[in-house]
């Protein structure tokens, strides 16, 4: 049996604890669920250190109109930035 209190442990708390850090907008976490479920993503916050499943979606005509958000970001996560200038 599950406790009623006391800490979150567990896939769903590792995932929740990985959007807090990367600070992601309560409206963009819902498409990262839906790609992590569509995807079939064994372990949800898998999907912050796998590009490939960001990738799939990218190329997905289902979530063509979404397409700009996972690009943004496939570039926050992936893409490394210039330092300096």
């Amino acid at each position: 049996m599950m406790a009623l209190f006391g800490p979150r442990v567990g896939h769903e708390a590792l995932f929740d604890d990985v959007c807090k850090f990367h600070a992601i907008d309560r409206k963009i976490k819902p498409l990262i669920q839906l790609i992590v479920k569509k995807y079939q993503v064994p372990h949800p916050a898998e999907i912050f250190i796998e590009p490939a499943t960001l990738i799939k979606a990218l190329n997905d005509t289902d979530l063509s109109a979404e397409n700009a958000e996972i690009q943004k970001l496939y570039d926050e996560w992936f893409i490394e930035k210039k330092r300096g200038k």
